[in-house]
């Protein structure tokens, strides 16, 4: 409960920051209101009672019964009817998902006329509201002056930082192996190096906990990565790796954030490959001043499984159109239109529900908002998989969709793509947010 309360005050106080839902402190003259966004009223769950007419919450969407729904907010939970809402913005909407609703109470039950995702703000917007001491989780920058310096020092010195990055390195597969060498052979001569981050699942079967020598035969899978590493002797002395396990990789069981994998296995790997760093899933790593993201979790998946209202199609959304949140000067057009075409072009090449699975994380600012049955996540450590403020890029290794690359606002989203398939990675530069999908 305190998870799911966590996460709504974070949003609902995210939501109360935008225009339309700002509270006022100085009356206007008639004249000044009509150039003025219309004001939205959130009612608590609580303010229902003896109300009437349409009414606009900020709830989350729980199931106390079987198959009965609840909008439940910290002052009061009513039953919902969702049967006849009409689905305004785009994204999934799962149980534990955070809404706004527009709806009217009758009999005891809160029916819902239009449902949509809370509105979502910039990592720009959320430092300048809230300070860096409250959103830099690794401590590392104190004030905005501090950031605008690591920026200038970004722009100086980080135009050469790639990351290479693959998901589900099979290392009990000799073909995966192959490929690794081949893909070793093409960085070789880099100067600098990339920075290789490795996503499990790190073999396609692992053998049962009681069969005999198992554990030997896992730390086997690193030693052969380590060999493989080794027939490159700048890149295992140079060279910087991060893994980061998957879900059935040797650890705590299936669930989520993730600790490292256990020494044990990788003992032999760390001895002889020198900056080795054995990640958490998630984990956020610093360059310069940007924030960047790497899970592996099948959120695709999780969210269809779970999806209580289906999400309007692209061409609905589209439709709509992307006003964002440009000042309009002349001498920003060209870039927004540049943007929007690059945009456009990336959208025509990737699943529609993609962009659905991207928006709802950043909407609902978190790597997967589905109920503990479909993901068990620790509680204490939910903050974790949060996406607030947003980061400058996510890095996700989601087996259950296609290899994709997709901006949302100020976001980059990336998925590389299973490398035990075809060879499939990625390459992605930070500093100017622009990536390539390659294949060993």
């Amino acid at each position: 409960v305190d998870m799911l309360l966590q996460r709504y005050a974070l949003i609902h106080q995210r939501l109360m920051r935008q225009e339309h839902f700002k509270p006022k402190l100085v009356q206007t003259s008639s004249a000044q209101s009509q150039n003025q966004v219309q004001q939205v009223k959130l009612t608590p769950i609580e303010g229902l009672l003896g109300s009437k007419g349409v009414k606009i919450l900020l709830g989350i969407i729980t199931q106390v019964e079987e198959g009965i729904y609840y909008l439940e907010d910290p002052t009061a939970q009513i039953p919902i009817d969702l049967s006849q809402g009409e689905f305004l913005s785009d994204g999934f909407i799962t149980e534990h998902s955070i809404v706004l609703v527009e709806g009217e109470i009758m009999d005891g039950v809160l029916f819902v006329k239009k449902i949509g995702q809370p509105l979502y703000e910039t990592r720009k917007d959320a430092i300048a509201a809230i300070g860096l001491q409250h959103t830099d989780l690794f401590g590392a920058i104190p004030t905005l002056a501090e950031l605008s310096k690591l920026q200038e020092q970004e722009l100086k010195h980080g135009e050469d930082g790639i990351f290479v990055i693959l998901s589900d390195v099979h290392l009990d597969d000799a073909r995966v192996l192959e490929k690794l060498e081949k893909l070793f052979e093409g960085f070789e001569e880099f100067d600098p190096l990339p920075v290789f981050c490795f996503m499990g699942d790190f073999a396609a079967m692992y053998p049962s906990a009681v069969q005999e020598n198992g554990n030997a035969t896992i730390a086997g899978y690193f030693d052969d990565l380590a060999n493989v590493i080794c027939k490159f002797p700048r890149i295992a002395k140079e060279g910087k790796f991060i893994l980061v396990p998957g879900q059935n990789d040797p650890g705590i069981g299936k669930i989520l954030p993730r600790p490292q994998i256990p020494n044990f296995f990788t003992a032999g790997l760390r001895s002889k490959v020198k900056h080795v760093h054995m990640a958490s899933n998630p984990c956020r790593l610093r360059f310069f001043s940007q924030e960047i993201v790497i899970g592996r979790l099948d959120v695709m998946s999780k969210l269809r499984q779970e999806c209580l209202v289906p999400p309007v199609s692209l061409d609905e959304i589209e439709s709509v159109g992307g006003d964002g949140d440009g000042d309009g000067e002349n001498d920003d057009v060209d870039m927004e239109e540049k943007k929007k075409e690059d945009m456009k072009e990336r959208s025509s090449k990737s699943n529609p529900l993609v962009q659905h699975a991207i928006r709802t994380m950043l909407d609902q600012g978190h790597l997967c908002p589905v109920p503990p049955s479909s993901l068990p996540i620790y509680w204490k450590h939910d903050h974790l998989m949060r996406l607030y403020p947003p980061p400058d890029a996510i890095i996700l290794g989601d087996k259950s969709t296609e290899a994709y690359y997709e901006t949302y606002m100020d976001c980059d989203v990336m998925n590389p793509g299973a490398f035990h398939t075809n060879g499939e990675f990625l390459v992605f530069r930070p500093v100017d947010m622009s990536s390539g999908e390659r294949k060993g």
